[in-house]
């Protein structure tokens, strides 16, 4: 899978859903997590409660505190603070739990309360499951990430790591007082780290407390219904919360609402912006499906798209993630240039080993122009090997739909 997801990018990932229902919250059981109410503090710094990690952008315009001056319980609570979009990064505490095959085929769930101040963008919770053998043993021998990995002897360009299951709850209301939120993630087999972040993508100011995470029974996952789209907010018709904004840290990179440009409905999706970075890497919005059921099922994807003066190429992407590696068909068609709405697709079967499916509508960024998605759908046709009829035409012959496009921002 494209690694520019997380942890600056997120993915913030598909929003990840294991179902069309809205998770409940749990009952406690033991919390995994070292000072979940962010009492006490890190050995010999005068601040950072222990345990914890706050991510490192480096960036001069985020505020990371822990202070008394509003806390939902006990004497704490922590707070991170942004004034600036111009670099996009997704600014979060975290913190990081070693496991092993006591938690595989569990479930986690991750629990902390919240409270926005001002927030024009989207603050988030997170939990990661997944195989990282460095990330592991430099917390094991107590060494740097680059120690661990030379004393594994393994390169830079060779890191296995892999995310095996990923869930975010987003939310986006500019002002609101403690409010519990909770995300709960499937635990597969190999599964030697979990993660979890509380973080804000945007400006303004959220504060968190009283984390918990505790590992369950896992829960069966709900049956899927063939030819169906699987996919929420589609249409890009909500607050965009159902999709993760997956996008390098260069300057004046953007992904937006647009309500100008439009395939159907009252709003599509506008990528594009940035004129300079390092490397040139793929960008994009993401959205994934965390559901077992998905196994040894042929999937559709499709999205329409539209690109105005994009100076790389537009595409979509599609893979599974399974024990071993994430595994996906090549991208079938790219466009690029100026064009007008065109309707991608592309098919896979889903391994027999599959525990989420990710679906990215995405480019290569930075570069000039703008390209725009809308109207996504993932379907299942049936058992894998059963292709679709559409399947056997070729992508030429799609036949744009009407363009209600106005003059764009």
């Amino acid at each position: 899978m494209p690694r520019c997801l997380f942890p600056c990018t997120a993915l913030a990932l598909v929003v990840l859903v294991t179902g069309f229902a809205a998770p409940t919250l749990a009952a406690p059981t033991r919390n995994l997590l070292v000072e979940p109410g962010f009492e006490s503090t890190l050995p010999g710094h005068a601040w950072m409660p222990a345990g914890w990690d706050t991510s490192g952008s480096q960036l001069p315009t985020v505020f990371f505190g822990r202070d008394t001056v509003i806390s939902r319980a006990g004497r704490y609570a922590v707070s991170v603070a942004n004034v600036s979009t111009l670099i996009p990064y997704w600014h979060n505490w975290s913190q990081t739990v070693v496991v092993g095959p006591e938690m595989w085929n569990k479930d986690v769930v991750f629990t902390a309360w919240t409270r926005s101040n001002g927030v024009q963008g989207r603050g988030y919770i997170l939990v990661h499951a997944m195989r990282d053998t460095i990330g592991k043993m430099s917390r094991v021998w107590g060494v740097p990430r680059d120690s661990a990995r030379i004393r594994l002897g393994i390169n830079v360009m060779e890191d296995p790591y892999l995310y095996l299951g990923i869930k975010r709850a987003y939310f986006s209301e500019p002002e609101t007082d403690w409010v519990q939120r909770q995300v709960r993630v499937y635990v597969p087999p190999s599964t030697n780290l979990i993660i979890v972040r509380c973080g804000l993508f945007g400006t303004g100011q959220v504060f968190f407390d009283e984390a918990s995470l505790t590992a369950e029974t896992a829960l069966p996952p709900p049956a899927l219904p063939v030819g169906v789209n699987l996919l929420q907010d589609p249409g890009f018709e909500g607050d965009g919360n159902s999709w993760e904004y997956s996008l390098p840290p260069y300057e004046e990179v953007r992904c937006d609402r647009e309500t100008t440009v439009v395939h159907s409905g009252k709003a599509s999706v506008c990528l594009g912006g940035g004129s300079t970075g390092m490397v040139r890497v793929r960008a994009g919005i993401v959205q994934g499906i965390a559901n077992r059921s998905l196994a040894g099922k042929r999937l559709r994807f499709t999205a329409w798209a539209k690109c105005d003066s994009l100076t790389s190429p537009a595409y979509l992407k599609l893979f599974c993630t399974t024990h071993r590696r994430d595994e996906g068909p090549g991208t079938p068609r790219l466009l690029t240039g100026s064009t007008p709405w065109t309707q991608l697709e592309m098919e896979l079967d889903a391994p027999d080993d599959t525990y989420q499916v990710w679906v990215w509508m995405q480019y290569n960024a930075p570069a000039a122009g703008r390209v725009y998605f809308d109207d996504a759908s993932l379907e299942i046709l049936g058992p894998a090997g059963k292709k679709s009829p559409s399947s056997a035409k070729s992508a030429l012959e799609s036949k744009p739909a009407g363009d209600k496009t106005t003059t764009p921002r």
